[in-house]
């Protein structure tokens, strides 16, 4: 994968970073409602989720390096492991919260991710945090709070550890890819995919899925993940991985739409005025850091 020019501007480095991160995002809005579409059981969905964006990821980067084999140095270096583990081990935090505490609980508590970012960046790249991330970040949990607000509450002390430690694997790993300039990025998520499926397996009562899901889950696994993820994990390239994780919270944000769109679920007046919180928090973020100076 390509990394930005030297003599590339940081204001055209940042906005093309902005561009493949929102871009990636908008790819994966549809997962929320596709997955509401397949009847399978969790782990028999996670399994074929993993697997398919996996196989996807590693088609992808042997075709863009012009390779017919990965390389073992390709997925055994440092850095591509623990990409690669703490992607999965986040996946696999998340769905425990998801079945544990809840929805709301666990995508307001995932907003912690830029937190995480920012801290992890700080400590152990030196990476300074400028005043306006953090009131952005601030700023977008409230956006966050205001949506989820009537769900909030009823979870676990378990399932919201668990999407607390979800919200930091993610973090690590933007902040890994940021540090990796090298590592091929979409091959690094795609072993997280297979670590993925490979948990799954242990869980899943059954594994073949019926026609209606297979072609949900070939729709999630073969095209939406692989490029949303695919792209998200070139983002750290070009922006820090704080912006990154921002951007990545309108999923929340947007994915309603669709569902209300093609299965009547409706949003909540509080859930639209949180999500212009969100939107609008993010514009004036992106533009006062249009500039791209590295001051995150």
């Amino acid at each position: 994968m390509t990394v930005p020019s030297p003599q590339t501007s940081p204001a055209t480095v940042h906005r093309r970073g902005v561009a493949i991160v929102v871009l990636g995002v908008l790819v994966l809005t549809p997962d929320g409602l596709l997955t509401t579409l397949v009847s399978a059981d969790i782990w028999t969905m996670i399994f074929w989720r993993g697997l398919l964006m996996a196989l996807a990821l590693t088609a992808f980067s042997l075709i863009w390096r012009r390779q017919r084999t990965i390389t073992r140095r390709a997925i055994l270096n440092r850095s591509a492991v623990g990409i690669s583990l703490l992607f999965a081990v986040s996946s696999v935090a998340f769905v425990t919260a998801i079945v544990t505490t809840g929805v709301a609980n666990t995508l307001f508590l995932i907003t912690a991710a830029p937190l995480f970012a920012a801290a992890f960046a700080r400590v152990f790249f030196k990476e300074p945090i400028a005043p306006r991330t953090i009131v952005a970040i601030v700023v977008v949990m409230a956006g966050m709070a205001i949506i989820f607000g009537d769900g909030l509450g009823r979870g676990n002390l378990l399932g919201n550890l668990s999407a607390v430690f979800a919200a930091a694997c993610w973090a690590g790993s933007l902040v890994l890819l940021r540090h990796s300039p090298q590592t091929d990025a979409p091959l690094a998520i795609a072993g997280g995919g297979y670590l993925i499926a490979a948990i799954a397996l242990i869980f899943a009562p059954a594994l073949i899925p019926s026609p209606a899901d297979a072609l949900w889950l070939g729709l999630l696994g073969l095209i939406v993940l692989p490029v949303s993820f695919g792209l998200i994990s070139l983002g750290p390239r070009y922006l820090p991985a704080p912006e990154v994780s921002l951007i990545v919270l309108l999923e929340a944000v947007i994915g309603p739409l669709w569902a209300w769109a093609f299965i009547g679920q409706v949003p909540t007046a509080t859930s639209l005025a949180g999500g212009a919180l969100i939107i609008a928090t993010l514009a004036v973020y992106f533009y006062v850091s249009r500039g791209g100076d590295q001051v995150i």
